[in-house]
C-alpha cells in the first residue's frame, strides 16, 4: 500500500518586482518613518492608489517590506530582501 505523497524538489520561485513595486521600495527607503498613505501621496501623480496599495500588499507578503504598528497606523520598513531588490544588477 503506497499512501505517501512523493516529494518534489523544485527550485524556489524567483520574485521579480514590477516597476511600481520598485517605486514603492524606493519611496519607503527614502523615508525614516513611512506610512502607506505617505507612499500613496508620493506616487499619486504616476500611479493609482489601488495599484500602490496592491503593490504594498504584495511586497509585505514577499517579505520585501515589514510593517509595524505605531499609534493608530502601520509603519512600513524596508527589509534586507527589499534592499537587495534595489541594488543595481551586477555585471558578469
Amino acid at each position: 500500500m503506497d499512501t505517501m505523497e512523493k516529494i518534489r524538489f523544485e527550485p524556489p520561485e524567483v520574485f521579480e518586482p514590477t516597476e511600481i513595486q520598485i517605486d514603492i521600495l524606493r519611496a519607503v527607503a527614502g523615508l525614516r518613518s513611512c506610512h502607506i498613505r505617505d507612499v500613496v501621496q508620493m506616487l499619486q501623480g504616476t500611479r493609482s492608489e489601488s495599484s500602490v496599495r496592491s503593490g504594498v500588499h504584495t511586497l509585505l507578503a514577499k517579505g520585501c517590506l515589514d510593517a509595524g504598528k505605531a499609534t493608530s497606523e502601520i509603519v512600513l520598513r524596508l527589509t534586507s530582501r527589499g534592499r537587495i531588490l534595489l541594488q543595481p544588477p551586477k555585471a558578469s
